[in-house]
């Protein structure tokens, strides 16, 4: 067969990424099949197994993307906010400006099913890593904050910083149930919450009033 030229090899590539990364997003890994992704993207098997060895590492390549979605709104630019308190409000603002992008508009909740695999594989190690990566981020920025006397938590903030992160996800994990403007008034409620129980002065909770 002769090979295909080299941006129709990329259209393709396209549509079974995109194809791809909405249905595991919506039904997790093992909710999805080759062949649903091959009919959805109304490919042949053939085509898909020319650009990925299998389910597995194709499901990977979009853990991946969403992880870099995740990390482009949110983390990184939490990661270069010289403000600890601000760069706070960055993780809730990073988070509102992600949910108006067409990538998750149809839901990202099957990327937290975890699959009927070994604990050791290749995916869960992924998500794994992400997660720890994020907690260790917001870590960093709330020790700051204690240290520069923005912020008073009185406690652990490893389970702080969890406990944020799985505020986070309960708002993020159910959009294809709520509307984004809902998901993102619960955000701006939640973080105008945690500045008021937490912040040292009445001007670190003005900073929520951007959200």
């Amino acid at each position: 067969m002769a090979r295909k030229p080299a941006h129709e090899q990329f259209d393709t590539l396209q549509a079974i990424e995109n194809t791809a990364f909405e249905l595991f997003g919506r039904y997790g890994y093992d909710g999805v099949s080759i062949g649903d992704i091959a009919k959805a993207a109304k490919l042949s098997k053939g085509a898909l197994y020319w650009h990925f060895d299998g389910k597995e590492e194709l499901y990977l390549d979009c853990l991946k993307r969403l992880h870099t979605i995740f990390n482009d709104y949110i983390f990184e630019p939490m990661r270069g906010q010289s403000d600890p308190a601000a760069a706070v409000v960055d993780l809730f603002a990073g988070l509102q400006q992600l949910l108006k992008d067409p990538r998750v508009e149809n839901g990202v909740a099957g990327y937290w099913l975890v699959p009927s695999r070994q604990e050791n594989s290749a995916l869960t190690r992924a998500q794994r890593d992400f997660e720890t990566s994020s907690i260790a981020t917001l870590r960093d920025v709330l020790h700051r904050g204690v240290e520069a006397r923005q912020l008073d938590f009185g406690g652990d903030l490893d389970d702080m910083a969890r406990a944020i992160i799985s505020l986070v996800e309960a708002c993020v994990l159910p959009m294809r149930h709520q509307g984004p403007d809902e998901v993102r008034g619960i955000l701006a409620v939640l973080a105008r919450t945690l500045f008021r129980a937490y912040a040292r002065s009445g001007d670190v909770v003005k900073l929520t009033d951007r959200l």
